[in-house]
């Protein structure tokens, strides 16, 4: 696939999207403190559900130490902790947490073979949407060493997979620091008919 020209945007919540989305969240800085400080976000109060591949899903602290010991085994730990995925579902595609949750857990199968992750479902009214999911996936593979990098290529490829499981259309939107700076794809990610293969 082609790499689209890129609309870079500031700040960026589409109020009027008809969308599903897939935000991949680059921003990694911080080390062991930005591990303990992602961690506590995901795992809090408006946690609805949760899924550990490897990882406690349950304490913070642990599934922070979980993912620092795996970088450190493999020399990696002074490198980006995670890739982050944010599915946030419009209301018919995922009405529950637990649809939610089972739709996430679905799109990323293939990654937790060689990263370990982390899955939780916040519930979020935000007038389209009611449930939204967050995977931390660990950046380091646990059979190898080898890192994974949140490029055009890994990034479409998660696009393309989330729009293959939900059935349903998907826009691609890359935030990659803390004040929401990033870029909106302009290529929306369709169902492929996989009946062939």
């Amino acid at each position: 696939m082609a790499i689209p020209e890129i609309t870079t945007f500031d700040g960026y919540e589409d109020k009027d999207r008809k969308l599903d989305e897939l935000v991949v969240i680059t921003h990694s800085d911080g080390g062991k403190k930005y591990r303990v400080g992602a961690m506590k976000y995901c795992i809090d109060e408006r946690c609805v559900g949760r899924k550990g591949y490897g990882i406690d899903p349950t304490d913070p602290k642990t599934a922070a130490m979980q993912f620092q010991k795996n970088a450190e085994f493999w020399g990696n730990e002074n490198k980006n902790p995670f890739v982050q995925y944010m599915h946030t579902y419009l209301k018919e595609t995922a009405p529950t947490a637990e649809e939610a949750m089972r739709l996430t857990n679905e799109i990323i199968g293939p990654v937790v073979k060689e990263h370990l992750a982390i899955t939780v479902a916040h519930e979020e009214d935000h007038d389209k949407s009611l449930y939204h999911t967050h995977t931390y996936r660990d950046a380091t593979n646990f059979n190898d060493g080898s890192m994974i990098y949140s490029d055009n290529t890994t990034n479409y490829d998660m696009a393309q997979h989330t729009a293959d499981v939900i059935g349903k259309p998907v826009q691609l939107i890359v935030k990659y620091d803390y004040n929401g700076k990033g870029w909106k794809c302009p290529t929306v990610f369709v169902p492929q008919n996989n009946e062939d293969e």
